[in-house]
């Protein structure tokens, strides 16, 4: 109920606006712009593009800078006096490290081809997607243009109707049909535009639910409509074309089925990396620092002479004395300590794995299982592709022959319908033999529509499988 009372606020809406009418090809391209799952595509197309950059700048050195800032308490070691300090000491370190990595298995090299070819899958994924969107959108829109020509021919049937009734009417005024006649042919009517009822509310809703799809605002929605040929001016020819021949072509040109081939080159490049990890690596290390402690002093002016003190005596008895000297000290600046605690330092570091709990070995072992569910999921994907080729060129077949056969089937239930209504003129058949002739009718015009519309959308949906821009 809800959805019908949105549908008629929504078609009431557009008498108020004027109506921007699209093709095919401007709801196709619509959609590539507003869809939501393309656009999440791009952005992962962003991010492999940033994973691809950041790989190439992990063959660059690392540059970090350290500064530090504290106080000792208690009986510690000063690492810059090498004192013993029992009080609060104030202590700053600076230092920048760099670190160059010389060799890592080809870890490095193998990670910059791996991003590359992830970017290739993403922009490989971004095409399936918009195959996928295209797909809804042609499949929305033939069910519009589909709709339209069934109410086209229903209504064309309604008003034959109508002028039957007229005719009956006055058959029935002058005495020479039952009304029972009239009255047939008036429930004919009744269901006749039921019909047109219950088309027009498929019809509506199938537009309105293209104008979802294509992200439309409500706004948009308001005034928007389709524009296509109508169906009946479409050619329909017998597909000539072999499974093996639109198989190949699929193949070439089908990105789910490229982006499965990059997942499978990308494993591989795992494994490699993987196996990296179980050979030496050698890096080259460098480091420059300096540092400030509280407990660093130095002597400021002469220094000056003490009381002397005993110190000792002789061997005969006499007291020796030393005098002191008493110097006087201050903290020694920041600046000072800081160019009088430089240091460098560089060297070579060689990193052999010996044991590390297996993780080298079962994280190739884990890149072997992921290289070989790509390679089946490659194999699945030309299945599926397999698969709905052969589906969509049963479909292709089959359409056409129940359209030639449904075009048959209309001329001769045209025929019919002309004879029948003759006869009912003079009086030689029932209204209910001409009721039937014309639900025959408007069953082989339905099924005439049908059967194009299956062919259409089969057409199409190799089209869009074989990379083959879609028009009407």
């Amino acid at each position: 109920m809800r959805l019908l009372t949105a549908c008629l606020f929504f078609f009431a809406a557009l008498g108020l606006h004027a109506q921007k009418v699209y093709t095919l090809e401007q709801c196709i391209q619509l959609a590539e712009e507003r869809n939501l799952s393309v656009l999440n595509a791009m952005l992962d197309q962003e991010l492999a593009t940033i994973a691809r950059d950041q790989s190439k700048w992990d063959i660059l050195p690392d540059l970090n800078g350290v500064a530090t800032h504290g106080y000792n308490f208690g009986r510690v070691v000063d690492r810059f006096t090498n004192t013993f300090a029992n009080d609060r000491v104030r202590t700053n370190n600076f230092f920048v490290q760099s670190t160059f990595s010389l060799f890592e298995g080809g870890r490095k090299m193998n990670r910059i081809r791996q991003a590359g070819i992830e970017i290739e899958s993403a922009e490989q994924a971004r095409e399936a997607v918009l195959n996928d969107v295209r797909l809804e959108v042609v499949q929305a829109f033939l069910d519009v243009v589909g709709l339209r020509e069934q109410i086209k021919a229903a209504e064309a049937q309604t008003a034959t109707t109508r002028i039957q009734i007229g005719f009956t009417e006055a058959l029935v005024e002058g005495g020479r049909l039952a009304q029972a006649e009239l009255l047939v042919l008036r429930s004919q009517l009744a269901q006749e535009e039921f019909a047109i009822t219950d088309l027009q509310s498929q019809h509506d809703q199938r537009l309105l639910a293209l104008g979802r799809g294509l992200q439309l605002e409500l706004d948009e929605i308001y005034v928007f409509d389709v524009q296509a040929p109508e169906i009946s001016t479409l050619s329909i020819a017998e597909p000539t074309a072999s499974a093996e021949e639109v198989l190949a072509t699929v193949l070439e040109n089908n990105p789910s089925y490229a982006k499965a081939g990059l997942d499978l080159a990308s494993a591989e490049k795992g494994v490699s990396i993987a196996q990296g990890l179980m050979l030496p690596s050698l890096s080259f290390n460098a480091s420059a620092g300096t540092g400030f402690s509280g407990l660093n002093r130095r002597v400021i002016g002469e220094p000056a002479l003490g009381t002397p003190v005993p110190f000792g005596f002789t061997s005969g008895g006499e007291t020796v004395f030393t005098v002191p000297l008493n110097f006087q000290s201050e903290l020694t600046p920041f600046g000072d300590q800081l160019n009088q605690n430089l240091n460098e330092s560089i060297g070579l570091t060689l990193s052999v794995p010996l044991f590390n709990n297996m993780r080298q070995r079962n994280g190739v072992a884990q890149a072997r299982i992921r290289q070989d569910q790509s390679r089946n999921r490659v194999l699945a994907v030309r299945n599926d592709l397999q698969r709905s080729v052969l589906d969509a060129l049963v479909m292709q077949r089959n359409s056409f022959r129940q359209y030639q056969a449904a075009e048959r089937a209309l001329e001769a239930g045209t025929l019919a319908l002309d004879y029948t209504e003759e006869r009912f003129k003079a009086g030689a058949v029932t209204s209910i033999e001409l009721s039937t002739a014309k639900t025959r009718l408007n069953r082989n015009a339905a099924d005439l529509i049908n059967a194009r519309y299956q062919y259409l959308m089969a057409t199409k949906y190799l089209d869009i499988l074989q990379g083959i821009p879609v028009s009407l």
